[in-house]
């Protein structure tokens, strides 16, 4: 019964080959860092809550430590969720169908910063449809070459063809935390 769309987020992977598979957006000459194990994606709706622990992704970030790309892949079997038995049925033909749709993706096209505060735009994809989408997010350039980040969004299930109308609640709010390091 379940969930939403992603992760956006999003969403993170039995992935071999995802990054052969799909667009290059990280601009080159960059100092390009990988998304860590220890990164999540919760979800959260009035009917469930849960989490991804499958991420993979890059970020990119220029001489002046400024987030210049972002890329993300959720494998949707590393789903974990508050009930017995909801993660199995999420994953089934009736909600992500992880069969056919294994992954959720999240292709940064700009990155923009005002106030403090980060934005992501880009192309967020699930269950075969894509969604343009504006991420907020905060970003922290750690000691020893780590980078933190964490973003709170929303989405809804409805925009991915997840699941029936009714099933469970359509919107669904997304807290990514992010840590990355050089390869």
């Amino acid at each position: 019964m379940l969930i939403k769309g992603f992760v956006l987020l999003l969403t993170l992977i039995g992935m071999t080959g995802v990054w052969s598979q799909s667009e290059q957006t990280l601009p080159a000459n960059q100092n390009h860092y990988v998304f860590t194990k220890a990164s999540k994606v919760n979800l959260q709706s009035d009917d469930f809550s849960g989490f991804f622990d499958a991420v993979q992704g890059r970020v990119s970030i220029n001489d002046s430590l400024l987030v210049t790309g972002f890329d993300l892949v959720i494998d949707v079997n590393s789903l974990s969720l508050n009930m017995d038995g909801m993660a199995k049925h999420a994953k089934s033909s009736d909600f992500f169908d992880a069969t056919n749709f294994p992954s959720i993706t999240f292709f940064g096209k700009e990155v923009t910063a005002a106030d403090s505060v980060w934005f992501v735009t880009g192309t967020m994809k699930s269950k075969g449809k894509e969604v343009f989408k504006t991420i907020p997010f905060a970003f922290s350039y750690a000691k020893k070459g780590l980078i933190s980040i964490a973003s709170d969004f929303t989405i809804k299930r409805s925009d991915f063809g997840i699941g029936e109308p009714d099933a469970v609640s359509d919107e669904v709010k997304i807290h990514a935390e992010l840590f990355a390091k050089k390869p």
